[in-house]
């Protein structure tokens, strides 16, 4: 089973000296993570790479900053 948890990436890739608009997304996690994971691995197909938790943002969601564009494996993984 899974269930949601509504995220916000913050954006960190800058496109001719501006950097692109936050996106929120709801990302599915396995019923055995508890609470707010502190590290999401491709928590999503647009996102890939390591994402670091760093605050609360917009509506209650969950921000997110990438932290490592490269990841070992495509599945989404909650630490």
């Amino acid at each position: 089973m899974t269930r949601s948890l509504r995220v916000e990436f913050l954006p960190v890739d800058m496109v001719d000296g501006v950097a692109p608009e936050t996106q929120i997304h709801d990302v599915s996690l396995p019923d055995e993570v508890v609470g707010v994971p502190q590290i999401l691995e491709n928590p999503h197909v647009d996102f890939p790479g390591t994402w670091s938790l760093v605050g609360e943002g917009t509506d209650g969601a969950s921000q997110y900053q990438r932290v490592d564009r490269i990841a070992d494996t495509s599945d989404t993984v909650a630490g």
